[in-house]
């Protein structure tokens, strides 16, 4: 069975699905359906009704749990998305600014007593908003919002699914907690349903993933949090905020711990901390208590396990084996996967509410594009495989990475290659629109694809691998500033103009050709005869130099673009029928 066969029916956790004529009062007709109400479910309710408000968007919570929820760090484009959507005044009222990522690299891993870390800070005040999120605060609010706003909640369980034949209405069995089954049609469906992975596992979309981890973590109240700094911080001095108020990631063998300051409901201080591990090489077991937490984060960080020790904990949660792909995530018939349901990311670089919030605009541009009339196979297309590099590019080296977190030497270097890409790369092109524009998009696809990125990230792994080798190199005054100005791309956000991304890649592959030429150098006579280290350096600089005429101008109305892109289809056609008065207002059909 493939994706493209239809009709799909889906039977859950044995439950018999019911018939039309089991359903007394007919199905309820929407628009939009979300199946899901998680935060990621709840933001594409409302911005889908927000930007398309002449829409009836329904959403299908399930049962909520009151457990600990990753994803409390919030980073610069998702933020940006909030503010899109009025959040703006919450975020600041009732959560912590967040002052960036602070790295903490320990030189001596093998030691626990020794408190010796290379710490890297933001330079200076981010240029963009990032905030720490307290989860049930901030879901409470957007769904506040979405019942406010008329999205329709619909409280029970999805235990059918019948995706329409011809591009017809998308059926959805829901039961509720009084065991009462009734049916939800919808134009256009989408599966937030996380770890559930409801349309996943329905056209068998999902594959496995060899690196797979575990993640344990929980919530503090009445800690201590000055014992954050009972380290021998070797780095660079900072007056521009209180560290304190930063997402805080130790490096170990084979993991990464997190630690993120929140606010409660009644405004104390509570703080999220968090071990994610790769299964096949963390060499300290299984971590899914409390007491394995403390015995095994013991070994390397001493200051964990005693910031730990100093509160009382409030709840926690552990997931096993969290990692899959999913071959495809939109479909023109009008089915989308969105956030956990479809790949898994990891959240060392906290771009998971990121990149969720991007394919919320992408699903909102398909259908605003099908309403426009057009055909939006071959833009549904394109934006799936654009979410699809981005996703997997950073998700898929953060794996890897794993295998030298306890190396401080190779790990902050890798970290460095990492933040110049999202702040010089990603950034900009989310900052405008390329991820969800028809020709956008297809620059995207055209030049950044996951095979270069995948390449380009084994070449330098290959060669700081190398370099890592010499005891010499690993000497602390080696060690490069993770995050700087320079890396951080603090040129570009003056103004984050369009005409200003091809100086922004210009400048990431320029910074990366230095690099490589300066890791080169440490490798002596060695790095004269690393013809393939010398074929990438000299692509780097091809790469930048191609990019100067094109400084100063929108790469998407560059006549060149143009041309190579002028057989996009402008031909219109109505694929689907326009809903009739009672659908639009929601009426039971019989």
């Amino acid at each position: 069975m493939t994706a493209d066969q239809q009709p799909f029916f889906l039977i859950l956790d044995g439950i018999q699905t019911l018939t039309l004529g089991d359903i007394n009062e007919g199905p309820v007709t929407s628009d939009v359906l979300v199946m899901g109400g998680g935060v990621t479910g709840q933001l594409a309710a409302a911005y889908l009704k927000m930007r398309l408000p002449n829409l009836k968007v329904a959403l299908v919570e399930g049962p909520r749990k009151n457990r600990p929820i990753v994803g409390e760090s919030f980073v610069e484009i998702t933020v940006d998305f909030l503010l899109e959507l009025g959040l703006g005044a919450h975020l600041i009222d009732k959560h912590y600014p967040k002052y960036g990522l602070t790295y903490y690299f320990k030189p001596d891993i093998d030691h626990p007593a020794d408190r010796t870390y290379i710490v890297d800070e933001a330079p200076t005040v981010p240029p963009l908003l990032s905030f720490q999120v307290n989860r049930f605060t901030f879901d409470r609010q957007v769904r506040k919002r979405n019942v406010e706003n008329g999205v329709q909640m619909f409280d029970g369980t999805v235990v059918g699914v019948n995706l329409g034949e011809s591009h017809g209405l998308h059926t959805v069995t829901v039961q509720d907690s009084a065991q009462q089954r009734y049916e939800v049609c919808a134009r256009w469906l989408i599966d937030a349903t996380g770890r559930n992975r409801v349309l996943s596992k329905l056209l068998r979309l999902h594959e496995p993933v060899n690196e797979q981890k575990n993640v344990f973590w929980f919530r503090l109240k009445n800690f201590n949090p000055e014992i954050l700094e009972r380290i021998q911080a070797l780095k660079k001095q900072n007056r521009a905020f209180v560290p304190y108020f930063a997402t805080h990631h130790f490096f170990g063998k084979g993991n990464w711990i997190w630690c993120i300051p929140m606010r409660s409901p009644d405004d104390l201080p509570l703080i999220s901390i968090g071990i994610t591990y790769r299964k096949d090489i963390y060499p300290h077991g299984e971590v899914r208590t409390m007491e394995q937490f403390l015995e095994c984060v013991g070994r390397e960080h001493e200051v964990i396990a005693e910031l730990t020790r100093s509160g009382t904990i409030v709840d926690a949660n552990f997931y096993s084996s969290y990692m899959w792909e999913c071959r495809q995530r939109y479909s023109p018939d009008g089915w989308f996967i969105i956030g956990d349901a479809g790949d898994t990311v990891d959240p060392l670089y906290s771009v998971g509410m990121a990149l969720s919030s991007v394919q919320i605009r992408q699903i909102a541009a398909i259908i605003e594009r099908e309403l426009n009339g057009y055909d939006t196979a071959e833009f549904s297309k394109d934006l799936d495989r654009a979410i699809t590099t981005f996703q997997r590019g950073v998700t898929r080296d953060t794996a890897q990475l794993y295998e030298c977190m306890g190396d401080a030497y190779q790990c902050h270097l890798r970290v460095y290659l990492a933040v110049t890409e999202l702040f010089h790369l990603a950034l900009p092109l989310l900052m405008n629109a390329y991820l969800w524009d028809p020709v956008g998009v297809k620059l995207v696809n055209r030049f950044f694809t996951l095979e270069i990125l995948e390449d380009d990230a084994r070449s330098f792994k290959d060669l700081i691998l190398e370099v890592s080798t010499n005891p010499k190199n690993r000497a602390i005054h080696n060690f490069v500033k993770v995050q700087s100005g320079a890396s951080m791309n603090n040129q570009f956000y003056e103004y984050h103009r369009e005409e200003d991304i091809p100086g922004s890649l210009s400048r990431m592959v320029f910074s990366f050709a230095r690099l490589r030429f300066t890791l080169l150098r440490k490798l002596g006579w060695r790095g004269l005869i690393r013809f393939s280290q010398q074929r990438a350096l000299f692509k780097d600089v091809v790469r930048g130099l191609v990019l100067v005429p094109f400084h100063g101008t929108k790469l998407r109305e560059n006549w060149l673009v143009r041309m190579a892109f002028r057989k996009l289809p402008r031909e219109k056609f109505n694929r689907r029928p326009q809903p009739s008065s009672a659908e639009s207002n929601g009426l039971r059909c019989m």
